[in-house]
């Protein structure tokens, strides 16, 4: 019974630290690495070592970093539904079937006006104020509620939002989420697609993968 304890009390050590993977390595190969350092370990040890421990947090941070895609393919998946290369693809999968997918989508939805709007407009609206002559925190040709360069970058971002956020109402709900997947050869569950050729040259069949 003490060893059956010892022994649960070892593996939720690692599954624990197997979490810095990302999930689809964890459901590939966490189970694997799980029994080889249940072989590996000394017999009085009853949790796995700090280095041991160290090890597989580091190892599953740079697998993170390694399979995250690029910033601009990043961009053009999150924002405008592109398909991203075939490398990248099983970190869309663990995104699109992750627990609250819809909340983060909806989330950078809202803030994908605020990025431009901080590296582009605000530096613009300030230029443009003072090299007007007109005074940034003063209330010359406003509408008396805010100082100008406030009413003038409230105006911008206002601009901005109604522009950008119309057009991607229909990025949201389960319906785009299964778009996406399909987009990178993945089923509804998440379950990958292979495309097979055919004895027919020049045709192209799905069939799913055992």
């Amino acid at each position: 019974m003490g060893d059956r304890l010892t022994m649960d009390r070892y593996e939720s050590e690692l599954r624990r630290a197997l979490r810095w993977y990302p999930r689809h390595y964890r459901e590939r190969h966490g189970d694997e690495i799980v029994a080889t350092a249940l072989d590996l370990r000394e017999p009085d040890e009853s949790i796995p070592g700090r280095a041991e421990l160290w090890g597989l947090m580091t190892a599953g941070l740079l697998t993170r970093i390694r399979e995250f895609p690029p910033l601009w393919h990043w961009a053009g998946y999150r924002f405008l539904g592109k398909r991203v290369p075939y490398r990248y693809r099983a970190w869309v999968r663990d995104d699109l079937t992750g627990r609250r997918y819809h909340a983060r989508n909806v989330v950078w939805r809202v803030l994908a006006p605020v990025i431009p709007f901080a590296v582009f407009m605000v530096p613009l609206a300030v230029w443009a104020t003072m090299a007007s002559g007109v005074d940034p925190w003063g209330h010359e040709y406003t509408l008396g509620f805010a100082p100008k360069i406030v009413e003038t970058l409230a105006q911008c971002f206002l601009l901005m939002a109604i522009t950008w956020w119309p057009l991607t109402l229909n990025n949201f709900g389960e319906r785009r989420r299964v778009e996406l997947l399909a987009r990178h050869d993945f089923y509804p569950n998440g379950r990958p697609v292979r495309w097979q050729e055919q004895q027919e040259p020049g045709t192209i069949a799905r069939c799913e993968r055992s």
